[in-house]
């Protein structure tokens, strides 16, 4: 008797045989290691340090990516500036999923009084002036934010400057996790009210299964697919949000940087050294490529439809 296998065991080897989805996997991985544990190299030097006697400089042994307008190492500030950018991408993006899945999927499945209710509500905030809202929530946590900050450094003792950069975007991360959920809490409305049409969840009900349960454990995975597509698009999305804000004084305080801000910082000096421009925008773009290929990737490998196949 053949033994089974497993829907993720399916959906890995279906995986496995996507090429340009394990390409962008590894891509993924080598540009987060990359910039989360190449600083920590003692050859990266500190992307805050200004040398006036070296701006502009041409990659070299001791700057492969050349120097900056004030002198400073443009690949300590990529690595550095990928940190930030694939945090705010990152996190904000799964703070901003997790309430949309369970807010539309409770809506979709609700159906009737509460699914309008909740509903209305989604459109009276899609209505509103989605920056001006960042930019409100923002300013609200960003006082507790600081007193989190200053609470880790008397609890570790680590340096302010080791801290701050990232403690100090947590009113990002909030602020736009908080406000953007509604596009996925509509995508998952809309595929939670087609399945829950389905003879399998019908024989569940007719089990006695409860309604939480038929929810998260029967109709859930069978939306996967589109979860993961719109979480892919949505974190490079979120990374040029994240610029904006920044560039308004709400985001990334300098001297700190990000891949958005260096971006827009090769863009204004691009007709004098337009290698400012181009390693940040190599890095921003390998990711948001990565990203799409690996979610089309995943999209495939979860459907349950292709286990036909």
């Amino acid at each position: 008797m053949e033994k089974g296998t497993s829907l993720w065991k399916d959906a890995w080897h279906r995986l496995a045989h996507n090429r340009a989805a394990i390409v962008s996997l590894f891509v993924l991985v080598f540009i987060l290691l990359l910039c989360f544990i190449g600083p920590l190299m003692p050859f990266v030097k500190s992307p805050t340090a200004i040398n006036l006697s070296n701006t502009g400089a041409a990659p070299s042994a001791d700057f492969w990516f050349g120097t900056d307008q004030l002198g400073r190492d443009l690949f300590a500030r990529v690595l550095y500036g990928g940190q930030v950018s694939l945090l705010v991408g990152l996190v904000a993006t799964a703070v901003a999923v997790f309430i949309g899945v369970i807010y539309g999927a409770i809506a979709g499945y609700a159906g009737g009084k509460i699914d309008d209710l909740l509903m209305r509500f989604v459109d009276i905030l899609f209505a509103l002036p989605f920056l001006v809202l960042v930019i409100l929530f923002a300013l609200v946590v960003d006082n507790p934010a600081s007193l989190f900050t200053d609470w880790i450094i008397a609890k570790t003792g680590f340096a302010r400057d080791r801290v701050a950069p990232i403690t100090t975007l947590i009113p990002l991360f909030i602020a736009i996790g908080a406000i953007g959920w509604l596009t996925i809490a509509r995508i998952v409305r809309a595929q939670v009210m087609a399945v829950k049409k389905q003879e399998f969840v019908e024989a569940a009900v007719s089990l006695g299964l409860s309604r939480p349960r038929i929810l998260f454990r029967h109709i859930l995975p069978n939306v996967i697919g589109p979860i993961i597509i719109y979480t892919t698009l949505a974190v490079p999305g979120i990374m040029l949000l994240e610029s904006v804000l920044s560039f308004l004084g709400l985001g990334v305080k300098p001297p700190n940087s990000s891949w958005g801000i260096l971006i827009k910082e090769g863009a204004d000096r691009m007709e004098v050294n337009w290698l400012l421009l181009f390693f940040p925008s190599i890095f921003f773009a390998s990711t948001l490529f990565a990203l799409n290929f690996l979610g089309d990737g995943l999209r495939d490998a979860l459907d349950p439809k292709s286990a036909k196949d």
